[in-house]
């Protein structure tokens, strides 16, 4: 079962709602009283339980989207001026060389690339780039998934 998604002031998201909305079919009057007064008392517990301080993506949940040729992006974060997400390349990927407008940290989950020729990450290794600073292409010969956190929204891949 899907969780429900959250607005920042703990509301339903509309995806949510309208799925709540397109479930509850209503053949009189009556019933459609009924179902409204159901409706809010459902919504109202949802609300309740949401933390809006708090954020857990679980491994399941969430879309991968493809940005390039065996990359795949899973956003998991917004906040004003940056973005974190999983980045999951195949064997033989190629991150081409890319300039950082913000500091952006890295930590390998599994597998392991390489930045240019010089530089191997393995899981567990933990890499930022500075703002301002330049990469050399990213390549990984076994694949591997990576945490990042600093990507600035305005130049998010894909």
């Amino acid at each position: 079962m899907t969780r429900p998604k959250f607005g920042p002031a703990g509301d339903l998201d509309a995806e949510t709602r309208k799925a709540l909305d397109d479930g509850l079919g209503c053949s009189s009057a009556a019933d459609e009283a009924l179902l409204a007064r159901v409706k809010a008392r459902v919504l109202s517990a949802i609300g309740a339980q949401a933390d809006p301080q708090h954020r857990t993506v679980r491994a399941s949940e969430g879309r991968w989207q493809v940005i390039g040729p065996g990359v795949e992006r899973k956003l998991l974060w917004v906040s004003d001026s940056v973005e974190s997400w999983m980045l999951r390349l195949a064997p033989g990927a190629v991150v081409p060389a890319h300039l950082h407008a913000t500091d952006e940290e890295c930590v390998v989950i599994e597998g392991s690339l390489r930045i240019g020729t010089s530089l191997l990450l393995r899981a567990g290794d933990f890499h930022v780039a500075s703002h301002g600073s330049m990469h050399d292409a990213v390549t990984t010969d076994d694949g591997a998934v990576v945490y990042i956190r600093g990507a600035p929204r305005a130049c998010r891949p894909g």
